[in-house]
């Protein structure tokens, strides 16, 4: 998949969201759930949330930012179309 370069608080957002990785997200979706979770935390406690994920978690954290960065880059790309 080839990925457009999104800014990285939307991924970062995405990725600390209560988002399934397993669930099939429209692109409508994705957007709303950024704007939820930034609305809900902003952008530094999203850092600071992923940031946490990746010293307690780092097996899984790669694979949670990779699914979010795909799919933010996806809906955002399309959205700015």
């Amino acid at each position: 998949m080839t990925t457009h370069v999104v800014d990285p608080v939307l991924c970062m957002a995405l990725f600390v969201s209560d988002a399934s990785q397993t669930s099939d997200l429209d692109n409508g979706t994705i957007r709303d759930v950024v704007a939820r979770t930034l609305e809900q935390l902003g952008p530094n406690e999203c850092y600071a949330r992923a940031a946490e994920v990746f010293g307690d978690r780092p097996e899984t954290a790669l694979g949670r930012i990779t699914w979010a960065r795909e799919l933010c880059s996806r809906a955002m790309t399309l959205a700015a179309v």
